[in-house]
């Protein structure tokens, strides 16, 4: 989806499997083409803008925020006994 993503904002407006697998194999990357059809078929006629969209409307019925920071330690104290010598 990434490399998709960057193929849009490079200016490839509809790239294609053969286009997202270049680009992930130029870095070293080799792609699922099963995945990869699956991806374009689904992305295919569809405005990336509007897709991204309802993906962040579904991300937001997840929630946020996290469990809090955790709670501090507890101070380590030194006790010294001072002895005096006479």
């Amino acid at each position: 989806m990434a490399a998709y993503l960057m193929l849009v904002l490079g200016g490839n407006e509809s790239p294609s499997a053969d286009d997202v697998s270049k680009a992930l194999s130029s870095v070293g990357i080799e792609s699922d083409s099963e995945q990869l059809n699956k991806l374009i078929s689904e992305l295919e006629g569809k405005d990336l803008s509007e897709v991204l969209e309802s993906g962040s409307e579904l991300l937001a019925k997840f929630g946020g925020g996290g469990g809090g920071g955790g709670g501090g330690g507890g101070t380590f104290w030194f006790h010294f006994d001072l002895f005096v010598m006479y």
